[in-house]
């Protein structure tokens, strides 16, 4: 463990000096690799209209499911209709 220093000569003020300088060029380093990543995930993000555009694209996706649904819903009754009527006719002539 380092004794603390009572008296600071100009040596020891250089080296503090340096290594002060050394610490903020290793921050300005990782600042540097942090913008780099914000930027490539802004470059990822859509903007505003792109997200307009998607979500009309889901309204009009989702009208069509609405009447696939429809249509479905109505086949299976026809279907189920239509056998519970075969079921009476062959009831009704027996």
């Amino acid at each position: 463990m380092e004794t603390p220093m009572t008296e600071w000569n100009n040596d020891r003020l250089d080296e503090m000096n340096g290594r002060m300088k050394e610490g903020f060029a290793e921050v300005d380093k990782r600042f540097t690799e942090v913008n780099k990543r914000f930027e490539k995930v802004e470059e990822k993000m859509a903007t505003k209209e792109e997200m307009a555009e998607v979500r009309s694209e889901l309204r009009q996706l989702n009208a069509r499911f609405d009447r696939f649904l429809s249509i479905l819903v109505a086949a299976c009754f026809g279907m189920v209709g239509s056998v519970f009527v075969a079921a009476l006719g062959v009831f009704l002539q027996s």
